[in-house]
C-alpha cells in the first residue's frame, strides 16, 4: 500500500517522486548501523528517486542506493508529490 500522509508503509512501496518522512524503522542492529550510516534514520526527510534493487534515494543531499530488503524496514510518511507534467 503506498504511503499517505496519516498511514505510514515501506519505502519499498513508496512512489518514485515523493518526498517522505522516515517515521520508524525496523531494522536488525547492523542494518540499523548502516542505514544510519548513509543518513536514513528516524524524522529524516528524503526523496524516492528509483524503485527496484537497488533502490534509490536522496538523502542530506546524496543519492544513496539501498538493497530492497533493507527498504523494506524503514516506514515511511509521505510529505509531498511531483507536480505533474502540464500538457
Amino acid at each position: 500500500m503506498p504511503p499517505t500522509s496519516a498511514q505510514p508503509a515501506r519505502l519499498s512501496e513508496a512512489p518514485v517522486g515523493g518526498v517522505f518522512r522516515v517515521v520508524r524503522v525496523e531494522a536488525e542492529s547492523q542494518d540499523a548501523d548502516r542505514l544510519k550510516a548513509m543518513g536514513v534514520c528516524l524524522g529524516r526527510r528524503l526523496s524516492l528517486i528509483q524503485t527496484g534493487d537497488p533502490l534509490i534515494v536522496c538523502v542530506v543531499g546524496s543519492r544513496v542506493g539501498m538493497s530492497s530488503r533493507l527498504a523494506d524496514t524503514v516506514y515511511v510518511e509521505l510529505e509531498c508529490l511531483p507536480d505533474p507534467p502540464e500538457a
